[in-house]
This record gives structure tokens, sequence and C-alpha cells, in this order.
């Protein structure tokens, strides 16, 4: 059997229920705008290696002895 739920306890449930789903639709316009950032920086790295591969060769090799 069912609990009795007055008036005020439904609108309090509504009142959480639609602040999860507003954080919820925050939280995926962060990760959108984070991807896009990320894959903005990308597509920019790809332009300027395929302008210039000797740069980027060159950049690449001096990144790997500065890890090593």
């Amino acid at each position: 059997m069912p609990w009795p739920v007055d008036a005020e306890s439904a609108q309090v449930f509504e009142e959480g229920r639609s602040i999860i789903g507003s954080l919820i639709t925050r939280l995926i316009a962060l990760v959108h705008r984070i991807l896009d950032e990320v894959l903005k920086v990308s597509r920019q790295f790809i332009t300027y290696a395929s302008e210039h591969p000797l740069a980027m060769t060159l950049l690449v090799a001096n990144i790997m002895v500065w890890v090593t």
C-alpha cells in the first residue's frame, strides 16, 4: 500500500527533480563546451601540421628529446 503523500511533499519532490534536471543539463553543457574547445585546438594543430610539415616534425622530435 503506497504511503500517503500530501500536496506539500509532492511539490518538494517536484522541485528536487527540477533542480537535479537543471544540474544535469548544466553538466552536459559544460562537457559540450570542453569538447568544443578541445576539438578547436586539435583542428588548429592539424591545420598547422598540414601547412608546416617540417616544423611539426622538428617540434615532435624536440618534444621527444625533452621527454627523454
